[in-house]
């Protein structure tokens, strides 16, 4: 495989490909000097393992790293297997090289990805606020880019192609695993910029998607609790730590959706600055205005996703409440009895009790029998069923 070299500085080869293959999470300045650090130095200064970090980072095979500035500041790695990393400070990271062998290109590229670059980055973010279980469990797949120049012929490997569009000496065909960009015409800067963009694009509306359908699938959940009419006092406790863990669920997933307006922003104005917006949405239908009406969108679906667990706890926790209450006015109850029985008894003496043998012997079998009883009592308790009063809509509305 010929070396690499970046992107914007290729020379037109009609044999030559350039395969991207990247993804975007949020991230900001901080985290770029964080993975500066172990890209450049193999070390941290986080409290994390300094042998698996360094472990992790000879793996990457870095042969150079430098941190350059642009319309956002990056970080760009070269390695041994000749794959260029740009990891910017918004979170976008975009791996790449250049080849004339499309499918073994790329098969190094998920390989590097999947089993170096990810667990390497993902240690070094592991601190600090947890992904939650369902996104952590979600295996994400990148389609792969591929950047030709001047009238290079489509590779054999991309097939099932749904979508051929050609703007402004540019033409996109998108297939099944791949996006496939011809640039004739255009600026290489721009060209590169645009296959970018589209990553950022189709990561953010990954991301988006991947939120609707956890949400759909969290209300149906809390929403089979809530059809409900009644519950055994013993499942109080396990329903409210479920969806007390729902709740953790989605206070994360709304956090991380409320901090990703800013990047579209930012991404929208750097987009303008180099020229892309309208090839984006003539090329690929990407338009910021709609991705922020999508975002809006999803935003107040978890709020409404919020409140509707936040209802469903606040019922159980009253069901809680009056199971207690319950308990404890029987036990009141029963306390009040065995006193006044007792105050009885010793008001008809006339001398003082002696303790005996048989006295001491009756004591114990009536603690005996009044564990039994009380255990009776807890249990025919706890398998009592306990009514839940959801609030809902009248149906006549």
């Amino acid at each position: 495989m010929p070396k690499l070299q970046k992107l914007s500085s290729i020379v037109s080869d009609p044999q030559t490909f350039i395969l991207a293959y990247g993804g975007w999470y949020q991230r900001t300045t901080l985290h770029l000097s964080e993975i500066y650090e172990f890209l450049a130095k193999g070390s941290t200064y986080l409290d994390l393992d300094k042998d698996k970090v360094r472990e992790l980072w000879k793996r990457l095979g870095v042969v150079k790293v430098t941190r350059e500035l642009g319309y956002l500041e990056y970080i760009l790695v070269t390695t041994r297997q000749h794959i260029t990393i740009k990891y910017y400070e918004d979170g976008l990271y975009v791996l790449s090289t250049q080849t004339d062998n499309v499918e073994h290109a790329q098969q190094e590229l998920d390989e590097f990805f999947q089993s170096k670059f990810n667990p390497a980055i993902s240690y070094i973010f592991s601190l600090g606020a947890p992904t939650p279980k369902v996104l952590a469990n979600i295996k994400t797949v990148h389609p792969t880019a591929i950047l030709a120049y001047d009238n290079v012929s489509l590779p054999a490997c991309v097939t099932n192609i749904y979508s051929t569009i050609a703007s402004n000496g540019v033409t996109v065909v998108k297939a099944k695993d791949y996006i496939f960009i011809l640039v004739n015409s255009v600026d290489r800067k721009i060209a590169e910029g645009l296959m970018e963009m589209q990553i950022f694009f189709r990561e953010f509306k990954d991301q988006l998607e991947r939120y609707l359908n956890i949400h759909r699938k969290i209300w149906e959940e809390i929403a089979d609790i809530r059809e409900r009419k009644s519950i055994r006092v013993k499942e109080l406790s396990a329903l409210r730590n479920k969806l007390d863990s729902y709740q953790k669920t989605i206070n994360l997933i709304s956090n991380r959706i409320n901090q990703m307006s800013s990047y579209v922003r930012t991404r929208k104005s750097i987009a303008q600055q180099i020229g892309v917006d309208q090839n984006l949405v003539s090329l690929f239908q990407y338009r910021f205005e709609a991705l922020m009406d999508t975002l809006d969108y999803i935003k107040e679906i978890w709020k409404m996703t919020s409140d509707y667990v936040v209802s469903a706890i606040q019922v159980i926790v009253e069901a809680q409440s009056a199971v207690t209450n319950r308990s404890i006015q029987s036990l009141t109850l029963i306390t009040s009895v065995g006193v006044i029985a007792g105050l009885v008894v010793h008001l008809a003496r006339d001398s003082f009790p002696k303790i005996t043998p048989t006295g001491l012997v009756y004591l114990v079998i009536l603690l005996i029998l009044g564990w039994c009883i009380n255990t009776v009592v807890q249990k025919a308790a706890l398998n009592k069923k306990q009514t839940l009063k959801f609030m809902d809509l009248d149906s006549k509305l």
